[in-house]
């Protein structure tokens, strides 16, 4: 009897999972709050599950409208990015919307937020200060509009960074001039902190100061636009305390181009040695005529301006892209500075003013 029972209250057991798992599985059509199925846009208008603030990147083809703000156009350089991107991007048969900030950062923020309200597809943003657009950046970005960093540097917002690895540059052309004076003296540093490509000079000025035997007798803080001037300004009165230094740790060739100037109203050309990075016309005389500039670098913008086209395409397509694209250089030394002493000149008479 007991035996009955017990087969019996198993029996019961069974009926009763049984049942329980018909009803878990005629209620799972209902749908589960743990997963809601993906909204296809035609659904109930009260489900918010999986929205967010900022819109799905709309896809495009042919013409785009793709927006330039460049902080200033105050040196060939930066023309030669802006108006060689230009160039590019109509050749391809899109509209272009640019804008110079004059070397106002809080201006360039303006533009941004301009170019989007004009409706731009991309905004490409050349030279800014990566930390005063931040806020425009996010805003572009959360309405749809894709972004492209052009030595700009990397922050949220950005799709895509195109940059001159300037940490590599730097520490390049400072190992040339510190082998140069044999790594030790006094020397002199000049830069700012705008922006990364000045920002990394600082970086490597000091790795080089502390891991060789170099004083820092002065350091000259320069700006831009204006850079020229206010380095050798700066220059001038560090080398009429300090006649005794070995080199100028220059971050690029407008600063180089001041130093060159105080160099020889001091007595000191060329024998003080510097560097530069860009390659202005002068500084690459400078260094065929044995001057006080040892060397520069100069980056492939025709290359990368044909690339950021591309590139701008692509992300309308809906494609992905690389978050960080490296723009190539060269370093320009006395034994290949005719090698790129023309197309220099060819590219300042086409970027001119």
């Amino acid at each position: 009897m007991k035996k009955f029972l017990a087969m019996l209250l198993a029996l019961v057991i069974v009926l009763s999972l049984a049942a329980c798992s018909g009803d878990s599985g005629s209620s799972s059509g209902s749908g589960s709050t743990d997963a809601p199925p993906a909204s296809t846009g035609s659904g109930d208008s009260g489900s918010g599950s999986g929205t967010t603030d900022t819109p799905p990147a709309a896809t495009k083809t042919g013409e785009l409208t793709i927006g330039i703000s460049v902080n200033s156009l105050s040196n060939i350089h930066n023309r030669h990015m802006f108006e060689g991107l230009t160039s590019e991007a109509e050749a391809r048969g899109h509209k272009v919307v640019s804008t110079s900030a004059n070397g106002d950062p809080s201006q360039q923020a303006t533009d941004i937020e301009n170019l989007v309200a004009a409706g731009c597809d991309v905004v490409v943003i050349e030279n800014g200060d990566q930390f005063s657009l931040q806020n425009a950046v996010k805003e572009a970005a959360a309405a749809g509009t894709r972004i492209i960093s052009y030595e700009t540097g990397y922050f949220e917002g950005i799709d895509c960074m195109y940059q001159l690895n300037s940490i590599k540059v730097q520490a390049d052309i400072c190992m040339q001039l510190a082998a140069e004076v044999g790594f030790n003296g006094k020397v002199i540093t000049t830069g700012h902190q705008d922006v990364f490509a000045l920002r990394a000079g600082a970086y490597i000025h000091d790795a080089f100061l502390s891991e060789h035997e170099f004083e820092s007798v002065a350091h000259v803080q320069t700006t831009f636009p204006g850079t020229t001037e206010v380095t050798y300004t700066g220059l001038d009165a560090a080398l009429t305390a300090n006649p005794d230094v070995v080199a100028i740790f220059t971050s690029q060739d407008l600063e180089a181009m001041g130093a060159i100037q105080a160099l020889k109203e001091h007595d000191l050309y060329p024998q003080v040695k510097c560097v530069g990075v860009d390659g202005e016309v002068d500084v690459l005389n400078d260094i065929k005529n044995d001057g006080a500039v040892l060397c520069t670098a100069i980056s492939d913008l025709d290359g990368a301006n044909k690339s950021i086209v591309e590139t701008c395409e692509r992300l309308m397509a809906g494609e992905t892209v690389p978050s960080f694209i490296e723009i190539p250089y060269d370093l320009v030394n006395k034994d290949n500075v005719d090698t790129f002493l023309a197309k220099a000149e060819a590219d300042a008479a086409k970027y001119a003013e």
